[in-house]
């Protein structure tokens, strides 16, 4: 009698019997391995206790499991930063931006590809916007009115402390999209731009202030697209690149990348 196989992965909204590229045991995969070791080395130097609180910080939470679902979402911003790293490399820096950095999670997976493409002592820079603080009402449409107040937890200490090992690397640049962009326009050209903003105003600022900047074969990764709750998002997104040189691919973890031309 047929015996239905368990599922290999459960999170982040999919359930999958798949192949995983991370299986150390059976995977042939470069990539998933390398992802797996800083995967692993984020678990064992990151308090995660810290890095979840807005997912509940009561003891019955198993924080290790929960960064365990989001392996399928952090793998995608791995492989998107090598893609992006390869893709545009050249004798000059190479340069990335988060719009949305919380506590840095994003930040060291594309970092940690990066660095498995390019001499770590590279000329190269990620630049960090988030306001590491509470969402204001200005900022969010009325049907994204509910966020007011989310991420107050949030702080710029915490985040530095976990990037402490590419603080060379980083400018961290505290303060609300768009506004910010005036003080810190950023680098001249990118090659990787991530975007969690959970809003759609900031999000299409964001696309306007950088996507000009990104290089050929450079990759936008969009981290709420087809979330239930962020279809303005999606929407923004959507009509911005209908016409731009590329394509944008939606993803089953409710990413979506655009690919540059």
């Amino acid at each position: 009698m047929f015996k239905p196989k368990a599922p290999r992965f459960v999170g982040w909204g999919m359930t999958s019997k798949h192949a995983l590229p991370w299986d150390v045991k059976n995977s042939t995969d470069l990539t998933g391995l390398q992802f797996l070791k800083v995967d692993l080395d984020f678990l064992n130097r990151i308090n995660l206790g810290e890095i979840y609180l807005g997912f509940g910080d009561n003891k019955e939470v198993n924080f290790s499991n929960l960064l365990n679902e989001h392996r399928w979402r952090n793998y995608i911003v791995y492989w998107s930063a090598k893609l992006a790293t390869r893709n545009t490399k050249s004798p000059r820096s190479c340069n990335f931006v988060e719009a949305g950095v919380w506590y840095g999670m994003s930040t060291t997976y594309a970092i940690s590809a990066l660095e498995n493409e390019i001499d770590r002592d590279s000329n190269y820079k990620i630049y960090l916007y988030d306001a590491w603080d509470s969402m204001k009402s200005e900022y969010l449409t009325t049907k994204e009115s509910g966020a007011v107040g989310n991420y107050s937890y949030l702080s710029l200490d915490r985040t530095k402390a976990n990037l402490k090992e590419f603080k060379e690397h980083c400018e961290f640049v505290k303060g609300y999209i768009p506004e910010i962009f005036s003080q810190n326009p950023g680098p001249s050209e990118l090659s990787w731009l991530h975007i969690d903003l959970n809003s759609s105003m900031p999000t299409q600022k964001t696309l306007e202030e950088f996507v000009p900047k990104l290089l050929s074969g450079g990759v936008v990764v969009f981290d709420d697209y087809g979330w239930g709750g962020f279809d303005e998002t999606k929407k923004v997104a959507d009509e911005f690149f209908s016409e731009k040189d590329g394509i944008l691919m939606p993803l089953p973890t409710g990413q979506a990348i655009f690919f540059k031309s």
